[in-house]
């Protein structure tokens, strides 16, 4: 046998080699502990449902799943990480529009990563988002807090704990014409807590982590941004009905890992959150917060996801909200 045929032959071997052991691996998935990454901190409505999900998919799979908190900079901390991860199956994303979507229409340059670094695993939930106010306030509708912030103008502050709900600090305050500074937070827990203590006018923010203020009675819904009323909150009329027309942002969560992942495994996540998303728990906490089942494949979660992008980069553009492309 030539010298040439030899390193065929050895190049051969060595490729089917390498195909088993990938095979072996997809196949006997997890033989390790997960790792779901939150980019937004403890408490947060993105790291309550992450704890129900790592239970659950732990169960599912035979596995420890860890959930790892890494708030800051709207999310691209822990994005970050997950996108320089080894695509293996064991780094996941517990992503959102903020980070998958709205953060690309902000700062793509500095992100340190971009739509192409993830795929698509399965989408979990879908949520309005709304305007809270103290339960100090006396204002009964939209039309009177414009009417207040107007008298005083200057002094009225928004609350936002991500990019999805700073757009709706900016975009209310253009369609509103008021003069009202928006406040930026790691995450909507802390900007209700900041609201709850007076040191804000109002805040934006999803349902699920609006919960325990809502339940103890310090805070409250004014408006939901939604082209119809909640109904888990018939009572909370929409922006549009109350003169503030187009005003639509939907927040959503859904699972990434590292482009590049291996499809069977890929495959493997997804039918597992897909029946994880119908479980008591999961049913449950999208209750509380007024949240809707988003159940996907792979390829038309893609789809879904590239749709997000592009409608993030005009509702962005629409807004006024500055940035730093």
């Amino acid at each position: 046998m030539s010298s040439r045929s030899k390193l065929k032959l050895s190049l051969a071997s060595l490729c089917a080699f390498f195909a088993a052991t990938q095979a072996h691996a997809q196949a006997t998935y997890p033989e390790k502990p997960i790792t779901l990454v939150v980019p937004f901190a403890a408490g947060s409505g993105s790291d309550n449902v992450a704890r129900i999900l790592a239970k659950e998919l732990g169960d599912s799979l035979k596995a420890t799943v860890i959930v790892d908190n890494k708030p800051g900079a709207n999310g691209s901390i822990g994005a970050q990480l997950v996108a320089r991860a080894k695509p293996d199956g064991y780094t996941l994303l517990l992503g959102s529009a903020t980070v998958n979507a709205a953060n690309y229409a902000f700062s793509s340059a500095k992100l340190g990563y971009d739509a192409a670094s993830f795929d698509f695993i399965s989408g979990l939930s879908s949520a309005d988002i709304y305007l809270y106010m103290p339960s100090t306030r006396s204002w009964k509708n939209i039309e009177e807090l414009i009417a207040d912030a107007r008298k005083n103008p200057g002094t009225f502050s928004c609350a936002s704990g991500n990019a999805v709900t700073q757009v709706a600090c900016e975009y209310f305050k253009r369609k509103a014409g008021v003069d009202v500074v928006t406040v930026p937070y790691k995450g909507n827990a802390q900007s209700l807590t900041d609201l709850v203590g007076g040191q804000l006018s109002y805040a934006f923010s999803d349902g699920s982590a609006a919960q325990v203020f809502l339940a103890s009675k310090k805070i409250r819904a004014l408006a939901v941004a939604a082209d119809k009323r909640n109904p888990l909150s018939p009572d909370i009329a929409t922006f549009d009905e109350q003169g503030i027309k187009d005003f639509h942002l939907t927040g959503w969560a859904a699972v990434f890992a590292p482009a590049g992942t291996p499809q069977p495994i890929a495959e493997k996540l997804n039918a597992a959150l897909l029946k994880i998303i119908d479980s008591p728990d999961m049913v449950q906490s999208r209750s509380k917060s007024g949240a809707s089942a988003m159940r996907m494949d792979l390829a038309t979660g893609k789809r879904f996801v590239d749709r997000e992008v592009q409608n993030w980069k005009q509702y962005v553009k629409v807004s006024g909200v500055k940035t730093d492309q």
